[in-house]
């Protein structure tokens, strides 16, 4: 096994990551704005990183549509700011019927076993943005699971991907009120009330869709 070759492969999918989440916050900020041509090299020189990960960052955004390619050119998507609210709405439409789908269909062990994940996460003196959304994972991911349907939880997986940007080192106030949420909906989803289920996940991803507007409206008035 090459052992250099595995780091390496390694360390350009994290300046890829990096790159990305860059880009993005360039582009959310309006640094970068709509219609503005994304250029390899400068963008390279900007962040400090070779051309590969860019590129890589921006084949990505592009199957995301928050770029489009235009005559060899790579151009900030017009609609970038409305495409992730958009995923948020479909987010939220699914997410909502999968709790109620969910209701009473988890396990009390794997009910134990997310609480145990909440619980620990809180008790860390420094919760790094990566363990946090192993746990939000964990939390969304296993009520996906329990609605029986594997394309929508694989949809559902997919959707929070494209907004993993929006995590706890951006907006770190709704830490303590999304675990606190996560409970509440754990909760109801161990129980008897699909209707319940859906309120509370209908409110939790309001919550977190309001603070993700906030954020993007105080990045560009910065």
């Amino acid at each position: 096994m090459d052992l250099t070759a595995d780091h390496n492969a390694t360390a350009e999918i994290s300046l890829s990551e990096y790159a990305y989440a860059r880009i993005v916050e360039m582009m959310l900020s309006g640094a970068l704005p709509a219609g503005e041509v994304l250029q390899e090299r400068q963008l390279g020189q900007t962040l400090s990183v070779s051309r590969t990960p860019i590129r890589e960052a921006l084949t990505r955004l592009e199957t995301e549509s928050l770029v489009t390619r235009q005559h060899g050119r790579v151009h900030v998507s017009n609609t970038a700011i409305d495409t992730y609210i958009h995923l948020l709405d479909l987010r939220r439409i699914l997410e909502i019927e999968v709790a109620g789908r969910a209701t009473g269909r988890m396990t009390a062990e794997q009910n134990a076993a997310i609480v145990k994940a909440i619980d620990e996460l809180l008790q860390v003196q420094t919760i790094t943005p990566t363990h946090h959304w192993a746990v939000d994972d964990l939390v969304h991911g296993s009520i996906a699971d329990a609605a029986g349907n594997p394309m929508v939880s694989s949809t559902i997986r997919d959707l929070r991907r494209r907004t993993h940007i929006f995590n706890t080192a951006r907006i770190p106030n709704r830490l303590l009120p999304g675990a606190s949420e996560h409970l509440q909906l754990l909760d109801a989803v161990s129980g008897n009330d699909p209707e319940l289920s859906r309120r509370l996940m209908a409110q939790h991803l309001d919550n977190v869709k309001d603070a993700i507007i906030d954020y993007i409206l105080g990045a560009r008035g910065r």
